[in-house]
């Protein structure tokens, strides 16, 4: 029987979809890198090249430099093809420097920009310097592979500068680590002129001179004392002062108390995952059984959530606060005295009518933790959500229950009951997994299939056009209905 919609849970018009995600013309970064070539915005990868099988595919940030002119034509070109800015926690914001986040279906994860504006090296809660030659970085620029990089002069100033300023109290020891830096210094002096570099030195680096920037590399090639590599690294701390930030005090005892906890703790209490700048999002999926739902929720919390903070609850079964399991409890001592004394009720007892008021109530106590989650900047992904096209399947049951001539208490627990859907607003996006029933009886073949058949009825009979939802064939392979969904979840945030 399809319920009559409860209080005022409307969602704008909005056109209902079978999504295929489908690549413009080659890869996101391919089409970000010809955008911003074609429109003339001056910007490099300056540094990173070495590692592109990492970035290509998500498992880095690409760091890249715009000109300072260039910062609204760069915003909105990512803009334009998807990309959404990002911050982190207050005390790891470093100014001059943004994030962006990009979703490509051929990619596993999410591609992270990582954009300066200045050129700033340094960790957010160390002193950070800023290396004050951007203008003319972007002036040397050559191609060096899907993005223009500076030339290796520049190249190999900024990076050794920022290797020695990375020397404090621990000095690069690992050998493996060491053997890195050296094969990139090969490659990078190979390519670069010391006139050039002694030039640029003069003129925007006065303090640092090019006989202590031979230091420098000599420290980085390991052929000095411990003691000395300190020394150096030190001494460049001292001249690059003038363009030095140092961290809050804030920073610090954040950094101080991460390095204490242990790890799950430190997840829990100090949640260093970026907030997209679009705010927090409820995301509802729902479908019959056999749809995927929670296949398809884990499988998109566990995407997201490497880089942003997630929630992944199920409203049809929320958690049970106690006076729900006391209730649970006194049905079922019902049940047992009912049996024991041969009594069959003619209808449901105040006790069943109670039962799914406390259910109606855990679930709208599970929906103001999703609130309050999505409040903080985070994105909640819910199965089951309430919503009034499909109430049978998580909505309210008294009326259902109740014969017409209700007794005054029994009316009273279902305006209680109704009360806790009405006061539930509808979810930022709603993504339906729509399955042909004969189809859903089996993929449960567990389960009874008129149940099942009843059940993926109640979503496949449902008119969708007329509301937000998003429609999704969920009678393709795994892989296809996932890849639409991120797809869909990616431009809902």
């Amino acid at each position: 029987m399809r319920v009559e919609p409860v209080g005022t849970l409307e969602y704008p018009p909005a056109a209902v979809t079978h999504c295929a995600a489908e690549a413009e013309g080659g890869s996101l970064l391919e089409r970000l890198a010809e955008e911003l070539r074609a429109r003339g915005v001056e910007y490099c990868q300056w540094k990173g090249r070495w590692s592109a099988s990492r970035w290509s595919i998500g498992l880095s940030d690409i760091d890249l430099l715009v000109d300072h002119e260039a910062i609204s034509a760069f915003r909105r070109i990512a803009g334009e093809l998807g990309f959404k800015p990002a911050l982190a926690p207050g005390v790891r914001q470093i100014p001059g420097v943004e994030s962006y986040f990009g979703h490509d279906p051929e990619v596993p994860r999410l591609l992270h920009l990582h954009v300066h504006y200045r050129l700033v090296v340094g960790e957010w809660w160390r002193t950070t310097y800023r290396i004050p030659i951007e203008r003319e970085v972007l002036d040397s620029v050559g191609t060096g592979g899907l993005f223009p990089v500076p030339a290796p002069t520049y190249q190999l100033l900024i990076f050794v500068l920022r290797m020695v300023l990375q020397q404090r109290w621990q000095p690069f020891s690992n050998p493996r680590r060491l053997g890195g830096i050296r094969s990139r210094l090969d490659d990078l002096e190979t390519g670069s002129d010391r006139n050039t570099l002694a030039t640029i030195l003069s003129r925007h680096l006065p303090s640092v001179d090019l006989p202590f920037f031979d230091r420098c590399i000599k420290s980085l090639r390991d052929k000095c004392s411990q003691l000395e590599r300190m020394a150096i690294g030190h001494q460049l701390r001292q001249k690059m002062s003038a363009h030095a930030r140092r961290p809050p005090l804030l920073a610090l005892l954040t950094a101080a108390i991460e390095r204490v906890l242990p790890r799950g703790l430190r997840g829990m209490l100090l949640d260093a995952r970026m907030r997209l700048v679009g705010g927090g999002t409820i995301i509802a999926l729902i479908g019959g059984d056999g749809a995927g739902k929670s296949t398809c929720a884990a499988a998109l919390d566990s995407w997201l959530g490497y880089d942003f903070p997630t929630m992944h609850a199920h409203l049809g079964r929320p958690p049970r606060s106690l006076l729900t399991l006391a209730v649970g409890g006194t049905l079922k001592a019902e049940g047992v005295l009912n049996r024991l004394t041969h009594r069959r009720p003619s209808g449901p007892s105040n006790v069943e009518l109670l039962r799914h008021v406390c259910t109606a109530r855990d679930r709208h106590r599970l929906y103001h933790k999703v609130r309050r989650f999505a409040a903080t900047g985070g994105v909640a992904i819910c199965e089951r959500y309430p919503v009034p096209e499909c109430f049978s399947l998580a909505g309210p049951d008294i009326p259902d229950l109740l014969p017409v001539k209700a007794s005054a208490f029994g009316r009273l627990l279902q305006i209680t009951e109704a009360s806790s859907y009405e006061r539930m607003l509808p979810p930022d996006a709603l993504f339906v997994l729509r399955l042909e029933p004969e189809l859903a009886v089996l993929r449960k073949p567990g389960e009874p299939s008129d149940y099942v058949r009843t059940r993926a009825r109640l979503i496949w009979d449902i008119d969708w056009s007329g509301t937000r939802a998003q429609v999704v064939d969920a009678g393709r392979a795994l892989p296809e209905v996932l890849t639409d969904l991120r797809a869909l979840m990616w431009a809902a945030l």
